[in-house]
């Protein structure tokens, strides 16, 4: 029998708190690493858009380039398994993404087909997955829960490594799964670096018959370090607290007001020892500063004898109150809104435009791996940001690019800057995009993608135009497409 104490302690006392799902620890109880060199793959670009250039030079117009363009960086539209995308943004833009918003699937075992409009909009079709999502949400959702959080750990474990030192990072989640998520989430970037759950209430009351009513989503904030960008926002202050607040009364500015502290005590820093009208105390402002508030009429004397006066703040002049962690201000997209781009789970712009002001400045940028509609991209692009944005299903794809190239021309119709961006396959390789006219080869763009999955340098000279890389001490040629490679 072993007598386990302090000095033969029980191997489970020695164990951490974690969250464990199936596929975390492999068959040897080792941490499974993600191998990001092996998922690392080329990006085909299928189409560079800058549609307000197109159509003036298509109708012989002037553009001023110069001045339509905010600088030469090319925003990047992908279709592909985001997994697949993260590992191959890395080489590139490792440390470089000072924003990240998520809205990835929450719904465990949801059937992800989405009814789409056509015709006049008055009839709907609906839109099955293709075979390339059926089996990207299969593994997914596949072993219900635990298949879904190791899906969501290699994700968020790879945009860490894409964030900056002053980055953030939102994951926009249900409350059926946000406990969870929260746990992965301490574990990748720190429980320090944890900062809020935000509870959006994206619908009002409902009524439910088993249960209360669940109307509200939650947004996980978390930083990659303590320099974080962070850029605090105000909101209008609504009628209760004004209410509470502006409880005195002016009657020459005929308008009401709210008291605000003219003492320093209790405040680090010291403050201004010196008598005025009878009172003696430690103020916050000095003697000139007071004298004029008060001759500005600005001072709100107590009734009791020797009280320390306060200064009167009016209502005209608040600016707002500081965006809290409970948004009720913000609603969900209606049927209405011009905002509607037939995406069943389009979020509000508003939404997004609070948390880009808030995390991120002007030229950072914004990245979204679930990017559905494009909100999160065409916030960004509106607000001078840079973006990236992927998603798995083509029909989110063909949205998100459809939305784009219609903002690029209302901001150059208005007289605002813009940025081209480019569409780029991962994954799924089109020959078409490839081809320079009617098969007559290869062009540079395909040679790099095939040198690369060769895993093979690419060679800027050589003693031959048909040598094309290096692999070792071998030769690497890349025969054109639809061509019959022979020894010849």
């Amino acid at each position: 029998m072993t007598l386990y104490g302090p000095n033969n302690p029980h191997p489970l006392s020695r164990m951490k708190t974690e969250l464990v799902w199936e596929g975390k620890y492999d068959e040897f109880g080792q941490r499974r690493e993600i191998d990001v060199a092996r998922l690392s793959m080329p990006l085909q670009k299928i189409e560079t858009i800058d549609e307000p250039r197109s159509r003036a030079e298509a109708q012989g117009t002037l553009f001023d380039e110069r001045k339509a363009h905010r600088d030469d960086f090319r925003n990047r539209l992908i279709w592909g398994d985001n997994k697949l995308v993260l590992s191959s943004l890395l080489e590139e833009f490792s440390g470089a993404v000072d924003l990240i918003y998520i809205d990835p699937p929450f719904d465990v075992g949801a059937d992800f087909t989405m009814e789409v409009t056509f015709g006049d909009e008055k009839e709907t079709i609906g839109k099955q997955q293709s075979v390339l999502e059926m089996v990207a949400y299969r593994d997914t959702w596949g072993r219900g829960t635990g298949s879904y959080l190791h899906m969501i750990f290699e994700r968020l474990s790879l945009m860490r490594d894409l964030l900056s030192e002053n980055g953030s990072i939102y994951i926009h989640i249900g409350p059926n799964i946000n406990h969870y998520v929260r746990a992965i989430c301490d574990e990748i970037f720190g429980r320090s670096n944890f900062f809020n759950e935000i509870i959006w209430r994206r619908a009002f009351g409902h009524s439910d018959s088993s249960r209360y009513g669940i109307i509200h989503d939650v947004i996980l904030y978390y930083s990659k370090s303590d320099h974080r960008i962070w850029n605090p926002q105000l909101q209008p202050a609504d009628k209760e607290y004004i209410d509470t607040f502006f409880d005195q009364y002016d009657p020459v500015r005929k308008e009401r007001y709210q008291r605000l502290s003219l003492s320093a005590g209790g405040l680090s820093g010291g403050g201004y020892d010196y008598e005025y009208k009878g009172v003696r105390t430690l103020w916050r402002c000095p003697i000139e500063t007071l004298r004029r508030h008060d001759e500005a009429g600005r001072l709100h004397w107590p009734k009791k004898k020797g009280g320390v006066p306060r200064l009167k703040k009016y209502e005209s002049e608040h600016e707002g109150v500081p965006t809290q962690d409970l948004w009720t201000d913000i609603s969900k997209i209606h049927n209405q809104s011009s905002e509607l781009a037939g995406y069943a789970t389009q979020k509000p712009e508003a939404l997004l435009e609070r948390i880009i002001q808030t995390s991120s400045t002007d030229g950072s940028i914004v990245a979204d791996f679930f990017c559905g509609s494009g909100t999160t991209a065409a916030v960004a692009e509106k607000l001078g940001r840079r973006w990236i944005a992927c998603d798995l299903g083509r029909f989110a794809i063909h949205t998100s690019r459809k939305r784009l190239i219609g903002l690029q021309r209302e901001l150059n119709n208005a007289g605002n800057p813009y940025r081209s961006f480019d569409v780029y396959n991962l994954g799924r390789y089109e020959r078409q995009w490839w081809q320079k006219e009617a098969l007559k080869g290869a062009d540079d763009e395909h040679r790099k993608v095939v040198l690369r999955f060769f895993r093979a340098e690419e060679l800027t000279q050589t003693p031959s135009p048909l040598l094309h890389g290096r692999k070792g001490t071998a030769f690497v040629h890349v025969d054109g497409i639809d061509s019959i490679f022979s020894r010849g």
